[in-house]
């Protein structure tokens, strides 16, 4: 088992004691800070990367469900080194579980597509769709649309899943008392090694992982043409649904240098981060869920999640995303009536979008993400 330089500061900030006690002294140096606010900052920042014009529209499945067990969604874009152990190993799974694996070639390049269709040949579980590129959210969205079974769940094609992993989710959301159901995960490196421990899934928002009666999908997609569209689960599923966490770490979840978050470099894409709050809650908003059950997560999301996506962000763009997202939740907040919360940051972040304090903003930001490391 290996342990990246990553990992190993990660563990130590995990492991450093007193980091709340120094976030509030922290707090006391910046919490009367010069008030900092940007009166035109969402225009500036629409002339900078404006807002993805995709509209949520009703969706519909192609197929009635069927006696199928599940459906088993894998987006395919470019990844003609990873996707065949990636359906070597959705297809040795070690179930009793009726599935089918819907492989989405969402306009590849490279060999991807022949990767496909030699395991299409060889077994008859996989569907095979291809389109142009759509993106992560138009693949998916595809393979949901084509979806038969009563259970969907997906794997992201550069991952594997262990042979027993599918087995533990079914079981678990057979077992009733839930909506879906979410397992931990293991990260492993490009050659498939494991790297560390198995990390639960506390902090992480991700589509993968995790399984789905079908109904849970009815009137929802992922948002196409964003980045961070796995931010809709926290969104749209999570205020109508329960879930039931498992103690299973059977998602290998692969690093790579291809990877968005690895990148280096500021990239305009990536603001995003803050187009696609205002995407979700336009979309919460027509699926008729209350202001109040996602103000709180929109306020974290425009701090930590924000904070978080800083290394690809020019500096000169952060007071401005921090004036857009004040500007927004300040209406969000006139109508959502919100007056207590249920994460220790949020009064915190909401008194930094208050009083303009982007100093406040900025450390707690910082403090968030270690938290989450």
């Amino acid at each position: 088992m290996k342990m990246n330089v990553k990992e190993l500061v990660k563990h130590a900030v995990r492991s450093f004691p007193c980091k709340y006690q120094m976030y509030r002294i922290a707090r006391l140096a910046v919490r009367h800070a010069k008030p900092l606010h940007i009166d035109n900052a969402r225009e500036r920042l629409m002339r900078i990367h404006p807002r993805p014009a995709y509209r949520y529209t009703r969706p519909e499945f192609a197929y009635a469900q069927t006696d199928r067990d599940l459906s088993i969604i894998v987006p395919a874009y470019n990844v003609e080194r990873f996707v065949g152990p990636c359906l070597e190993s959705v297809l040795s799974q070690k179930t009793q579980v009726d599935f089918e694996v819907i492989v989405v070639n969402d306009g590849s390049t490279d060999g991807t597509a022949d990767v496909i269709a030699e395991y299409a040949q060889k077994d008859s579980r996989i569907r095979v769709i291809s389109q142009s590129n759509k993106g992560l959210s138009g693949a998916r969205n595809t393979g949901i649309d084509q979806a038969r079974g009563k259970a969907l769940m997906f794997v992201d094609s550069d991952d594997m899943i262990a042979p027993t992993h599918v087995d533990a989710l079914m079981t678990a959301l057979r077992a009733g008392d839930c909506d879906y159901v979410t397992s931990d995960y293991t990260d492993i490196d490009e050659a498939g090694n494991q790297i560390g421990q198995g990390k639960p899934r506390e902090f992480m928002g991700t589509a993968w992982g995790r399984a789905y009666w079908r109904y849970v999908w009815n009137d929802v997609r992922f948002p196409e043409g964003y980045l961070y569209e796995d931010t809709m689960l926290s969104f749209l599923i999570k205020p109508r649904y329960k879930n039931k966490q498992i103690e299973n770490n059977g998602y290998l979840y692969r690093h790579t240098k291809s990877s968005i978050s690895r990148n280096k470099g500021t990239d305009k894409k990536c603001l995003d981060a803050y187009w696609i709050i205002e995407e979700l809650i336009d979309e919460a908003r027509l699926l008729n869920i209350p202001t109040k059950d996602v103000y709180e997560l929109a306020i974290r999301q425009c701090c930590v999640s924000v904070y978080e996506r800083k290394q690809r962000f020019s500096k000169e763009w952060m007071p401005l995303i921090f004036s857009a997202c004040r500007d927004f939740l300040m209406i969000l907040k006139e109508e959502s009536n919100v007056s207590s919360f249920n994460f220790e940051l949020s009064k915190d972040i909401e008194e930094a979008f208050k009083t303009e304090n982007y100093r406040l903003w900025f450390l707690i930001g910082c403090y968030g993400v270690l938290s989450t490391l």
